[in-house]
């Protein structure tokens, strides 16, 4: 994909993330599949070649959508809250853009600073004594294990 096209499809990507929003209150909040339609509606064997993004965009709204809970949709309490908020969808546009691996200060000193900084603020807003420190987990799966192993 040559920049001209990525630009064309992130901004094809945006305002179809805004109408999904806008819209969302009028999808069901769980798909209306049974087990097996999304893989029956996929080919069996891998494509040959590359595929147009018009036919990857089009395989998505057909095949994949109908077949997603819309944990964003207003009428969704199940499992835990998992907001995306416009401007966390926005960042983390930004953040896949650059791909950076942040996992060291070696490798991304501003994510790791950053990262200090936002601790920093969490122990102010809690009001935790100076000196509390911590990181920030991805999931609260690597969290759980982060506190056992602690």
């Amino acid at each position: 994909m040559n920049n001209d096209d990525f630009r064309q499809w992130s901004r094809r990507a945006a305002d179809w993330g805004a109408d999904y929003r806008n819209n969302l209150r009028d999808r069901p909040v769980r798909p209306l599949v049974e087990p097996g339609a999304v893989s029956r509606s996929i080919e069996v064997s891998p494509p040959e070649d590359a595929e147009p993004m018009d036919r990857i965009f089009a395989d998505f709204e057909e095949k994949i959508l109908p077949g997603m809970t819309h944990w964003q949709h207003p009428r969704f309490f199940a499992y835990f809250p998992a907001n995306a908020a416009p401007v966390s969808v926005v960042a983390e546009y930004l953040v896949s853009a650059m791909a950076a691996q942040c996992m060291l200060w070696q490798t991304s000193p501003a994510a790791t600073e950053l990262e200090t900084r936002t601790v920093d603020w969490m122990r102010q807003a809690l009001g935790l004594p100076e000196g509390f420190s911590g990181v920030i987990q991805d999931s609260a799966s690597s969290a759980t294990l982060a506190a056992v192993l602690t």
